[in-house]
Parts: structure tokens; sequence; C-alpha cells
């Protein structure tokens, strides 16, 4: 192969790599950012039912 075809080969494989580490970065995000407006009223009702305990 002569080099010209090497260099557009490895072009469109760091294309890939960085599409793929994009894709993996998207999926592990943390979970409770999207969460905690689901938590912050749970929460409240929790410490709602405990304060007529105490």
């Amino acid at each position: 192969m002569d080099e010209e075809r090497l260099k557009e080969i490895e072009q469109r494989l760091n294309a890939m790599d960085r599409q793929l580490q994009a894709l993996q970065a998207a999926h592990h995000r943390p979970l409770i950012g999207s969460n905690i407006w689901v938590l912050v009223p749970v929460i409240a009702i929790i410490m709602w039912g405990l304060k007529g305990i105490f």
C-alpha cells in the first residue's frame, strides 16, 4: 500500500475511535443529575413523615 492510502485509513480509524469514546462517555454519565428531581419530593415526604414521629 502506498503512504497516502495508509494515512487515509489511519485518519478514518482515529475518527471512529473519537466517535466510540464519545459514545462511551455519553453512556457512562452520572445518574444523579437526571433523577434529582424525583429524589427531592421523596426526601421531603420522608422528612415530613419523620417530623410527626419525633
